[in-house]
């Protein structure tokens, strides 16, 4: 086997092997300038740092090669590099010039100054052999494949996905590392950490019951024996064998548990973490230790109804009522919330069906499902995020009641069948128009799409009529949806968006001010559930600041004669109505753009862009809100095919059939 040596001794670059280099030199490609390597003896050539400085121009980046004969590098891909010793290294620096020794990623011997090689070059690929857990610690036994040079030291980052805030731990130390093949070192490493104490630097105000969502995602950074490198982050790569559950102590009353998945495009190790209380794990532990716990009356079928896991006020909280009214022996249902939810109060009457977010009951309830009705994500009826729970949960049939019409936001990403084909087993829909787009876009089958309309719409159309109408009409309100892209922003960041700057500057509009003092209106502004957090950033002398949990959205639609919104589909609901809708569109359409070319055609109401323009239609509207006939006689066709108060009994025929 061919063998280089390569080394660096009192500034002076030292390479020994057997193989014929003839006229060995440093080449500067650019200048085409030459310096040659003096051969000491048979096989052993030397050059100084400082004749290599001299062909290089050092006031930049810049970069020489290694060569002989007829400019033929030297080739390292079928030549075993001699291992160095820990304290050994291949770069210097003279009169604040760095210059390196390298191998390029076609693993030729370069030089380079004023600039650290890639460590790209040497790194090849990473493998978890195992993850296990013991007294507040996780350990991640991991192999890393490097080339040319193993690892001296590896450092671990671990970054919470939704704040982009991470934590750095270092100075990890190979337990082994061998050599295979040519120039290939598998260095391994058992990395202990505590994620625990990671999640309270990282995010020390986490909510510490109910639903949690939050994503960590791995990578290493590795620095090699021999020479420094440019760092670069590696992520850790996921298998199978990370597929543990991992507990560790969170506090007195709960543990940290940690589900290891591999992300959807690259296979990458994240992790997602849940805050458990210790009973609830315990009653989790004995329903993965004895399946049989599952048996229950075979007569009936329990319905777990779930909406966003804080929420009761939407297509859930009607069908749930729904169903407990009419006392169906066929059905037992439950609704899950968590304990702290504003909403509560909605379910006061019906308090021995509701089940508390992550309880022993919520366990057992869950394992005993039969369907699942959600307005949301399936997955949000979940204790926590599990294998078992997951398995479990694509035994149950699944009815997806949504939360609004489907015309303007493209939801692919959210509730798509190829995207997440475990989402739902039927989709309800409005119209045969909502119908056939999701089929064509979301890529459900025909029998798998039901028009019933939605729960909520019984409630929201009784009592309604054009003289309850009229009365409201000096009652306006303000309600935009939220931005995917500025959900996770601080304070300080949310208010220099556009967002914040163009509605604090409309519910501060002389103009608006104007209009409402004249007409004797009330004007009330209420944020998406998702966006409510920055509503104390809203300040403003003549609206009303509406804050989450004071009544429900579909209360506060009925008591407005006029909505504003941009492209929330509450627009939508308030056209049923017959009353007047303006789509105040200050910022453009979403990001990941519609889902229909024709959405401007399906929307019951004029499109605004501009606030002077949005002030100058109130004006009008206020005195007549009677949604024009050109968008009223779209409603049945677009909207909603029924116009009933027969939802709940359509949606009842379709739970009876599963």
């Amino acid at each position: 086997m061919d063998q280089i040596e390569i080394y660096l001794y009192n500034n002076v670059f030292h390479i020994i092997s057997k193989m014929d280099f003839n006229n060995l030199r440093v080449w500067n490609k650019q200048t085409n300038v030459e310096v040659s390597f003096s051969k000491t003896n048979a096989g052993h050539f030397e050059i100084s740092a400082k004749d290599i400085l001299a062909i290089l121009d050092t006031s930049k980046y810049d970069r020489a090669y290694i060569v002989f004969d007829d400019h033929q590098e030297i080739d390292l891909s079928q030549i075993q590099l001699k291992q160095f010793e820990s304290d050994q290294t291949i770069q210097t620096s003279i009169n604040g010039v760095q210059l390196s020794l390298y191998l390029s990623l076609n693993n030729t011997l370069r030089f380079m100054c004023n600039l650290l090689p890639k460590s790209n070059a040497y790194y090849q690929k990473n493998h978890v052999e195992k993850i296990e857990f013991s007294q507040g610690n996780v350990l991640l036994n991991l192999t890393v494949y490097t080339k040319f040079f193993p690892i001296k030291t590896l450092d671990l980052k671990i970054t919470h996905r939704q704040l982009d805030k991470s934590v750095m731990l270092t100075n990890f130390k190979p337990s082994s590392c061998e050599r295979v093949g040519f120039n290939t070192f598998i260095n391994h490493f058992q990395i202990a950490y505590q994620p625990a104490q990671q999640l309270q630097e990282i995010a020390p105000n986490i909510r510490l019951n109910g639903y949690n969502g939050q994503f960590f995602d791995l990578r290493i950074q590795p620095h090699f024996v021999a020479l420094k490198v440019r760092l670069h982050e590696f992520r850790v790569a996921y298998n199978s064998i990370c597929n543990v559950d991992c507990i560790v102590p969170y506090s007195n009353n709960l543990l940290l548990y940690l589900y290891w998945y591999g992300t959807a495009k690259y296979n990458n190790l994240s992790y997602r973490i849940a805050l458990v209380p210790k009973d609830t794990y315990q009653t989790y532990l004995a329903f993965k230790n004895n399946p049989q716990k599952t048996q229950k009356n075979v007569h009936e079928k329990t319905v777990l109804i779930s909406e966003y896991p804080q929420k009761a006020q939407d297509n859930g909280l009607v069908l749930f009522k729904y169903l407990l009214h009419k006392k169906s022996a066929e059905f037992n249902p439950y609704f899950v919330i968590t304990r702290d939810s504003p909403d509560l109060s909605n379910l006061k009457n019906y308090m021995d069906h509701v089940v508390f977010y992550d309880s022993p009951e919520h366990v057992k309830i869950f394992m005993q499902t039969d369907i699942l009705c959600h307005t949301h994500s399936s997955d949000y009826a979940l204790p926590f995020r599990n294998n078992l729970f997951i398995e479990k949960k694509e035994t149950i049939k699944k009815v997806f009641l949504q939360h609004g019409i489907i015309a303007l936001r493209n939801i692919d990403h959210l509730y798509g069948n190829d995207t997440h084909p475990e989402f739902t087993n039927k989709f309800i829909v409005s119209s045969d128009r909502e119908k056939q787009l999701v089929i064509d876009k979301l890529g459900y089958v025909d029998k798998d799409v039901v028009v019933t309309g939605l729960a909520r719409f019984d409630q929201l159309l009784e009592h309604n009529n054009q003289l309850t109408s009229y009365l409201k009409r000096k009652r306006i309100l303000l309600i935009p949806t939220w931005r995917e892209a500025l959900l996770n922003l601080s304070d300080e960041e949310f208010v220099k968006s556009e967002y914040f700057k163009k509605l604090n500057h409309l519910l501060n509009s002389k103009k608006l001010r104007d209009l409402k003092q004249k007409n004797h209106l009330t004007l009330d502004f209420y944020l998406h559930t998702n966006f409510q957090k920055y509503a104390h950033l809203f300040h403003s002398a003549e609206v009303n600041i509406l804050i989450e949990g004071q009544q429900t959205v579909q209360n506060i639609l009925k008591s407005h004669g006029i909505v504003v919104t941009d492209f929330s589909s509450v627009g939508l609901d308030f056209a049923l109505l017959k009353r007047t809708v303006l789509f105040y569109q200050f910022d453009g359409m979403p990001a990941n753009g519609a889902i229909s070319d024709h959405v401007k055609k399906l929307l019951p109401g004029p499109v605004i862009t501009e606030e002077d323009e949005l002030i100058s239609n109130l004006k009008l509207k206020v005195k007549n809100n009677r949604l024009d006939r050109k968008y009223a006689s779209q409603i049945s066709q677009n909207l909603y095919k029924f116009q009933d108060h027969h939802a709940c009994d359509r949606i009842f025929q379709l739970l009876h059939k599963l």
